[in-house]
């Protein structure tokens, strides 16, 4: 393939993933900057294997797997913990609606049981109901079989609601 080939193709790539894998690093990082940083880094690297002709057998699974081992990075580089840290997180209300503060107050209960999750079953859940890929999908990107995936997913759901039950009063 050629430069141009190449520019198109990742062009496409781009388009096609960029929303998807930015998700995926908020959800992970819940940092918009942060996650417009990872964002960036993974299809630069992604660009640097076209360019070096490295064979990539399914690009989405490929920037998935890129995405996640930047923000593996990013939390062992990460050792702070002060003020700009938790209002970088997201905890920072000003100015928000009554209705904007209890659903991201939701959305924070929710995220924190299933941060709970060990990470092979958070991953699951984040990609079947964050990005709505099917367990097909997932099982493509993490080399396994449908079925692993679909009984992993199955007790996840089980674990978080059965820590959702324990966490109410």
């Amino acid at each position: 393939m050629d430069q141009n080939e190449a520019k198109a193709y990742f062009l496409s790539i781009y388009d096609k993933h960029a929303d998807e894998i930015f998700r995926f690093c908020f959800m992970k990082v819940s940092n918009k900057e942060k996650a417009e940083d990872l964002t960036q880094e993974a299809f630069m690297r992604y660009w640097q294997s076209l360019r070096t002709g490295e064979p990539v057998r399914n690009d989405r699974a490929f920037l998935y797997t890129l995405a996640r081992n930047l923000v593996i990075d990013w939390y062992r580089k990460k050792k702070e913990s002060s003020l700009d840290v938790i209002q970088e997180a997201g905890i920072d209300f000003a100015g928000e609606g009554r209705a904007d503060v209890e659903q991201a107050a939701q959305m924070n209960e929710v995220m924190a049981v299933v941060n709970q999750l060990d990470e092979p079953s958070r991953d699951v859940i984040l990609l079947r109901f964050v990005e709505g890929w099917s367990p097909q999908q997932i099982a493509e990107l993490n080399h396994e079989s449908a079925n692993a995936v679909s009984v992993r997913l199955n007790r996840a759901i089980k674990k978080v609601q059965e820590l959702i039950h324990a966490t109410q009063p």
